[in-house]
């Protein structure tokens, strides 16, 4: 008699709706940095594409657009990144070495970091 009590048919066993909630999930944005790179006379155009080439994977056309940027307006944006990557590719700029086609060239070009505005997006 016990078995036939805690046998369940389908149709005394009732399904009930799952309760369904909607997840937000909100991503925060890193904070994003420009990395700048300086004008300097100390360094070739060939310099600053190989350099581009080495720390950012960049083609010829790109190193040779920021080449150009650099030498006509002072200074130039070179990539927007998450603070700890823009931090390493500064340092690698800052000690990629001098130039080896010019004797004058004594050390590295100069970068530093921007922060990127919310509204510069």
């Amino acid at each position: 008699m016990d078995e036939q009590k805690n046998e369940q048919t389908d149709e005394q066993i009732a399904v009930l709706p799952e309760e369904q909630t909607e997840t937000v999930t909100k991503v925060e944005k890193l904070p994003r940095y420009r990395v700048i790179l300086w004008n300097d006379d100390d360094h070739t155009f060939e310099y600053v594409i190989f350099m581009m080439k080495k720390i950012f994977n960049y083609g010829i056309k790109q190193g040779s657009d920021i080449a150009m940027s650099v030498h006509k307006h002072g200074k130039t944006s070179v990539a927007v990144l998450p603070l700890e990557e823009a931090e390493l590719r500064r340092e690698q700029i800052l000690h990629f070495g001098p130039d080896p086609l010019l004797a004058e060239s004594l050390s590295s070009m100069y970068a530093s970091l921007e922060p990127v505005e919310e509204s510069d997006d």
